[in-house]
């Protein structure tokens, strides 16, 4: 009697042997396809790119964009180090609602800060370099000390888009 054999598995000559597979079909006819997208030239790519200086520039608030409110929003979604939002968030609540200037007798000293924030003396100039360089801190030295928070244009647009993307989460 004779038992079964198990398959053979193929050597690379078994393979060689084989009938090649049919081609694919010829592709479709240009006028089935998409279009190719349009190519970017570079001189219109760099139309739309801003430049930083114009990124970090004050934004210009419109009559009925509240400061504050939008000063919030853009501290949130700003990718900045907590410590900069927080002290962001103090110098706010010292500031004019409604322009966001800090009065010369309302700026607070660096241990002032540190102390109401918890932060270090060096965590809280590390956060106010921070925040003057992307835009949001225009800080004059002088006789008086004055400071004007601002928005910076960039995020002032990302904040103007998300607004009109989520009209009827944000109350007026």
């Amino acid at each position: 009697m004779t038992t079964p054999t198990t398959p053979r598995f193929p050597t690379p000559g078994d393979l060689a042997r084989r009938a090649p597979k049919p081609t694919p079909a010829a592709p479709a006819p240009a006028a089935q396809t998409r279009p190719a997208p349009a190519r970017r030239t570079p001189a219109a790519a760099a139309e739309r790119r801003v430049s930083a200086a114009d990124a970090i520039a004050p934004g210009k608030l419109n009559p009925r964009e509240h400061f504050r409110k939008y000063f919030l929003f853009g501290l949130r979604i700003s990718r900045m180090h907590p410590h900069s939002r927080l002290v962001g968030h103090d110098l706010l609540a010292r500031a004019s609602h409604a322009t966001g200037r800090l009065a010369p007798s309302k700026w607070p000293a660096l241990e002032q800060l540190a102390l109401d924030t918890g932060l270090t003396t060096g965590q809280v100039d590390v956060a106010l370099a921070n925040l003057a360089s992307r835009g949001w801190l225009d800080h004059k030295t002088g006789d008086d000390t004055a400071a004007t928070l601002a928005i910076p244009a960039a995020v002032l647009e990302q904040i103007r888009a998300d607004i009109r993307r989520h009209r009827s989460a944000y109350p007026r």
